[in-house]
């Protein structure tokens, strides 16, 4: 539109001033038609003018006729206090047009220089004649002011055109992102059907996929359940009957088999974490965190802990639901059973991450074991009890779904751990 309106703007300036040079030329032909020698063979012209501007004093037209060296032979009424000037190059028989300012007015000038023969020989006269160009400008003003007005109106009603035609095209795109947080926030578990034959194709793909990924979780599950159930049960025979006897060598069986069934139960626990998935459901962070504490708080209530819960109850999170029982379990188990009487838990959200800090009043980590727990692959003794087994699998989550973990000394003289996800 703006460019239009720029292309239309020049069309019209540039054929009004055309009109305004037209109607000059006209003048002077006319001035040329009224033009006559006289008996001294000099140049006349009557007092009154054909053309009506002429003759008026008030006028924006104005003529004269002047010879080359400079002499007015004639003057329109409409010259009065006016003054043209002599044109700085003249060339007869040729229309030559120019533009001038005086009192604060611009003005169109045309010269057209013309020989006439007598019996006294050749004279050149010049015809001058200048139209104040505010008709000129009023004319392109109005123009304008029309022009750009209806070009906005016209620009306006498109936009809402476009804007209607574009969120009715992209309703349906709109309505698949809707759903796909309902299926994040839990609330739905597929896509619905009703959408168009166009993005058909990718709702239907999307169901797939959320169908596989869920059957595949599902027979992952349950194919590992069958493989614990199945190393167990041979186990705890192998187990029995190495208890009928006693001697050394079966001691030794016994303690072998102990540290089977741990790698065993360790590799199950690592293998089914599921790790970050987009479209999983978000958890309620604070019931989860609030049933693990009143589980434990049975385990030990010998110790009579005082735990101090500060998460919102509207805090959400994007995770495996068995992922969260591991990593807060494992972590709040060492924190109940390293402390002496307090514990302390809280989470917030910054940003796109949720951090969570649990702090206890026990021993605490030294700075060597803090550093070599964290390093990738490293992990402490599966047999021995306390940090080793439980922070080796808070790690293994961790790698999956992208977090980090620090470990330094609390406030509360024990150990503090930061997780952030």
């Amino acid at each position: 539109m703006t460019l239009t309106g720029l292309v239309l703007d020049k069309a019209f300036r540039n054929n009004v001033e055309r009109a305004q040079r037209e109607n000059l030329r006209t003048q002077i032909y006319t001035l040329l038609a009224t033009a006559e020698l006289d008996e001294q063979d000099k140049l006349y012209l009557p007092e009154n003018i054909t053309e009506p501007r002429l003759n008026i004093s008030e006028s924006t037209l104005h003529a004269r006729v002047i010879t080359d060296t400079r002499k007015a032979i004639w003057r329109s009424k409409s010259m009065l206090g006016k003054d043209i000037g002599f044109p700085k190059k003249i060339i007869i028989g040729e229309l030559m047009f120019s533009e001038f300012e005086q009192n604060n007015n611009s003005y169109t000038l045309l010269n057209f220089a013309t020989q006439w023969v007598s019996d006294k020989g050749e004279q050149t006269y010049i015809f001058q004649i200048a139209e104040n160009k505010n008709v000129f400008n009023s004319q392109v003003m109005l123009f304008r002011k029309n022009l750009w007005g209806w070009l906005a109106g016209v620009s306006l009603i498109l936009i809402i055109i476009q804007t209607i035609i574009l969120r009715w095209g992209l309703k349906p795109l709109r309505h698949v992102a809707e759903e796909l947080i309902k299926i994040e926030e839990g609330k739905a578990k597929k896509l619905s059907d009703e959408y168009p034959k166009e993005i058909t194709p990718l709702t239907n793909n999307l169901n797939q996929l959320l169908d596989s990924s869920q059957q595949q979780l599902t027979r992952y599950r349950d194919a590992l359940g069958n493989m614990a159930h199945s190393l167990k049960t041979p186990i705890a025979v192998l187990q029995g009957i190495v208890n009928e006897t006693s001697n050394k060598e079966n001691d030794v069986a016994l303690e072998q088999l102990a540290t089977i069934n741990n790698i065993v139960e360790y590799q199950l626990q690592r293998a089914a974490t599921v790790g970050r998935l987009q479209l999983s459901d978000a958890i309620n962070l604070r019931p989860i965190t609030q049933k693990i504490i009143d589980s434990l708080n049975k385990v030990y209530k010998d110790k009579n802990i005082n735990t101090q819960l500060d998460i919102s109850n509207n805090l959400m999170m994007k995770i495996d639901q068995g992922d969260l029982y591991e990593l807060l379990g494992n972590l709040l188990e060492n924190a109940f059973k390293w402390c002496h009487t307090k514990v302390d838990i809280s989470a917030k959200q910054i940003n796109e991450e949720i951090q969570i800090t649990i702090e206890d009043d026990g021993p605490g980590i030294n700075k060597n074991e803090q550093e070599r727990i964290l390093l990738r692959g490293q992990r402490a003794d599966q047999d021995t009890p306390g940090h080793g087994l439980g922070l080796a699998m808070v790690n293994n989550i961790l790698l999956l779904y992208k977090g980090k973990m620090e470990i330094s000394e609390s406030s509360l003289g024990g150990a503090k751990i930061i997780i952030t996800l």
